[in-house]
């Protein structure tokens, strides 16, 4: 346990570091006041410790939940009986995720405890789906492309407004607690389900639970016809140290809840109870707990002022100098976002490094950073965030036609954790500063940007995909032709 504590906080370090060192120049240069970068720095501590305990903690602890109550259920035999513990969990899972909590209040005009039921309901429904898909073997292609032309058939009916909100949702609703669980959870069934070595069904999961949220906030803009409004005053928010950690810790406690209570109900009729198991188990949702619980506070409090100071002063620059600047800091953000770093090495385990967590994390990266400059050239050149969002998951969809099944699901696995956390409490506030130099409605302007930063990464692993399909087909016809000269 403590080498691999070790391991992480090193990954951690090497990954927030350039970001550090960015922000303290470009404050120099900006000349930001110094108790603005003393929490800076002090708030960094708290992001470097607290994704480190849970990274280590979510290893011991999550992923082995999530395993251990999907292997139980396969034993039950009992379809009925999986698809309403997916129900439940998916929902309830959702319903008390820390970001979404956080989100659920922009959507004006729909009582928040509708938005907050019918989006996490969405999600434990395309739960059951996704499990459902796993059980009987149904290829991950058509349940995709399926839930996606119903969301563009809900788009012809959809208000203007909450369509890039709905987008938005997408990226929050799996997030850093329910992420390495669902992703452990539909592994545990794979594994047993499995038909052939290299049909690695794991995957997907995540992609088919993302759909939910979008055609639950498009079916709710139909009947109660919101007023999407973002945070009036950004450079407040969640300021109170004590306040922030408290609310977090709070947050956190109750979104760990139904995974300790489901994982206790499975324990208790397990035959062969392990009592270090245990202890390893508890520990690592106590190390979660304090872990996420630390860099949510972190990310709150020293990130979200300073993103959008410098978003302010960055605003007057040249453009070009703007975009680069802001790539940079999306290539770097999304190496030390918690839910992205589990896809990641989930990925590489269950592929047995087959594809490299090192490759895949440099694929994303650079999604993200061609993400925030697109995002950034939008804002600049006063462009909707429409003419981007909509074209995108459109050339996605037509992508996965031809993409390999694998590449296809990990790609879209990466839609719902590539724009987390530390992306809303630092790349948002960075885009909304950059705005306030270029219109009047800056806040309108975060409209769309959590889902356009998720949508490109995909499209990236889409094209490595082809590629590698390409290059595949021309190895074989070389071995062919190779074959066919020895044989004569």
């Amino acid at each position: 346990m403590y080498r691999s504590i070790q391991e992480n906080l090193k990954k951690v370090i090497y990954g927030i570091s350039p970001i550090i060192v960015l922000v303290l120049i470009l404050s120099f240069i900006f000349k930001i006041d110094g108790s603005t970068i003393i929490r800076f720095l002090s708030s960094s501590l708290f992001v470097i410790f607290g994704l480190t305990l849970f990274t280590s903690g979510a290893d011991i602890s999550l992923n082995i939940i999530g395993d251990m109550i999907s292997r139980s259920l396969i034993k039950k035999k009992n379809l009925l009986l999986i698809l309403v513990v997916c129900l439940f969990l998916g929902t309830f899972i959702t319903m008390l995720e820390p970001e979404f909590l956080t989100v659920g209040g922009e959507a004006n005009g729909i009582p928040t405890p509708i938005l907050l039921f019918f989006v996490s309901l969405g999600i434990g429904i395309f739960l059951m789906l996704a499990i459902y898909r796993i059980l009987k073997k149904i290829e991950f292609k058509y349940i995709l492309i399926s839930g996606y032309l119903l969301v563009f058939l809900l788009l012809l009916l959809s208000e203007f407004e909450v369509i890039p909100f709905a987008f938005d949702m997408a990226s929050v609703t799996t997030g850093a607690i329910s992420a390495p669980f669902l992703l452990a959870f539909g592994g545990g069934f794979a594994s047993r389900m499995r038909s052939k070595k290299n049909d690695n069904s794991e995957f997907g999961i995540l992609s088919i639970c993302s759909i939910g949220p979008i055609l639950m906030i498009l079916l709710l803009g139909i009947f109660f016809h919101p007023n999407i409004i973002y945070d009036s005053d950004p450079i407040l928010k969640k300021l109170d140290f004590l306040k922030t950690l408290w609310m977090n810790f709070y947050q956190v406690f109750m979104s760990l809840s139904p995974l300790v209570i489901m994982f206790f109900l499975f324990y208790h009729y397990k035959k062969r109870k392990n009592k270090k198991e245990l202890r390893k188990i508890l520990m690592g949702l106590l190390m979660v707990l304090v872990g996420i619980t630390m860099f949510l506070t972190g990310g709150d409090v020293g990130f979200f002022k300073i993103g959008y100071m410098l978003g302010t002063h960055l605003g007057n620059f040249n453009h070009l100098i703007i975009m680069l600047i802001g790539g940079i800091f999306g290539y770097f953000i999304s190496k030390i976002e918690p839910s992205l770093k589990v896809l990641i090495n989930y990925v590489n385990d269950v592929t047995n490094g087959g594809i490299k967590d090192r490759f895949l994390e440099i694929c994303l990266c650079i999604g993200v950073a061609l993400s925030v400059i697109l995002s950034l050239y939008r804002v600049l050149n006063g462009y909707s965030v429409m003419m981007f969002l909509i074209p995108m998951y459109f050339l996605a969809i037509l992508f996965a036609f031809f993409t390999p099944n694998n590449f296809l699901s990990i790609a879209f696995d990466a839609l719902g954790v590539v724009a987390g956390n530390m992306t809303s409490s630092f790349l948002l506030p960075l885009l909304i500063g950059v705005a306030t130099c270029t219109t009047t409605d800056y806040l309108e302007e975060a409209f769309g940007v959590m889902s356009l930063i998720s949508i490109i990464p995909v499209i990236i692993i889409e094209i490595v995909g082809l590629i590698y399909t390409v290059e595949a087909k021309v190895m074989d016809n070389h071995n062919l032709d190779d074959t066919i000269i020895e044989y004569r």
